[in-house]
């Protein structure tokens, strides 16, 4: 099992926090560059890791799942691969509280059943136009006790065609139930990430305090 590739971009000479971006289908290393460039959120460390597998053999194109055969799909491997890389390069150099998660679309897949499984409490996860595997399955999306704090804000375009709103807005209605600390904020458009929710993550971000 080989270890993730990622890539890295600090502002400031100090940085206090970690923001980790977890790119959706078909992204890679660099996807969550230029929102880590425009938002220049202050004395932060971002991580972006890569997926492991190609999409279609296209070096450029990653996926954090394949379709073992029909219906079933891995995602052992990968999850194995993220708890090694926070571990790794994450964790020894930030608290966990200090950290926080952005993942667009398959990315936000791996927020909900990756992220918020862990016994980390994160400074704070947010999944943008993201989905579950099994909607229908009320106890599918459940969250580590030590996330109960945890600020969540879910974000999706009220126009997205390729993963519809009724996702996450299914998605806040589980975790709400189960208690979680969940937002849930739309904008305007299809599947991409709103402004209006990237200065809302940055307001989040910034408020909680980066002093040991």
């Amino acid at each position: 099992m080989k270890n993730l590739e990622f890539e890295t971009y600090v502002t400031g000479d100090s940085p206090k926090r970690a923001i980790v971006g977890i790119h959706g289908w078909k992204g890679n290393r660099f996807s969550f560059k230029q929102v880590a460039i425009s938002l220049r959120i202050p004395n932060t460390e971002w991580f972006f890791p890569e997926a492991p597998y190609l999409v279609e053999g296209n070096e450029n194109e990653r996926s954090w799942s394949y379709e073992i055969e029909p219906g079933i799909w891995e995602r052992t491997e990968p999850k194995i691969l993220l708890d090694n890389f926070l571990s790794s390069h994450v964790l020894t150099k930030y608290d966990s509280k200090k950290v926080f998660f952005v993942g667009f679309s398959q990315g936000g897949l791996m927020c909900y059943e990756y992220v918020l499984h862990t016994p980390h409490p994160w400074g704070g996860v947010f999944p943008i136009a993201g989905f579950i595997t099994d909607p229908t399955n009320k106890d599918k999306l459940r969250f580590h006790p030590n996330q109960k704090e945890t600020p969540i804000l879910i974000g999706h375009g009220i126009e997205d065609d390729v993963v519809k709103l009724e996702s996450s807005q299914l998605a806040y209605s589980h975790l709400k139930r189960k208690g979680a600390q969940v937002e849930l904020l739309t904008y305007i458009g299809n599947h991409k990430i709103g402004i209006k929710f990237l200065r809302k993550m940055k307001e989040l971000i910034t408020s909680m305090p980066v002093v040991a």
